[in-house]
């Protein structure tokens, strides 16, 4: 029973490395990589048998990389751009704009309301502060005559 379990379990891993990771290197040949190359001799051939693991280790970063500059990064781009011009400029920029206009329209509405009120708030402050400046400015005059005075004693 056992045996069996390791027969099949060592079929699926050399049915899955032929067809995942074998056909790898095929296709970094095919692109052009100069360190991924059929053998010219049997004893290339061994070679390259031994030491295969090592290349295709070597392979495996290559390939990601050339996938993801070549097909992943532009999908994203074109997503990026449909979504910037179809979600935000034609679906959210208007919607805010059409909140916006109406808080100001309601701001608007409620300084004009209470305008006068303001202005009235405005006024008394400003008596208060002329008050406020003119005793302080006679504090500050008496205060400066007596300390002239107090020199000439």
């Amino acid at each position: 029973m056992i045996h069996m379990v390791v027969r099949h379990f060592l079929f699926l891993i050399l049915v899955s490395f032929t067809f995942f990771v074998l056909p790898i290197p095929i296709t970094a040949s095919a692109q052009g990589d100069p360190q991924l190359q059929a053998p010219g001799t049997i004893e290339e051939a061994k070679e390259g048998i031994l030491n295969i693991g090592d290349t295709i280790m070597e392979a495996i970063p290559r390939v990601i990389a050339n996938i993801w500059n070549t097909q992943v990064t532009p999908v994203w781009k074109r997503m990026g751009e449909w979504a910037q011009k179809e979600v935000l400029e034609k679906r959210v920029l208007p919607a805010l704009k059409k909140v916006t206009d109406k808080a100001k329209t309601l701001i608007g509405q409620k300084v004009e309301e209470r305008k006068p009120i303001i202005e009235q708030e405005l006024e008394k402050e400003k008596q208060e502060l002329k008050k406020d400046i003119q005793e302080e400015g006679e504090k500050a005059k008496h205060g400066l005559w007596e300390r002239f005075k107090a020199l000439f004693r």
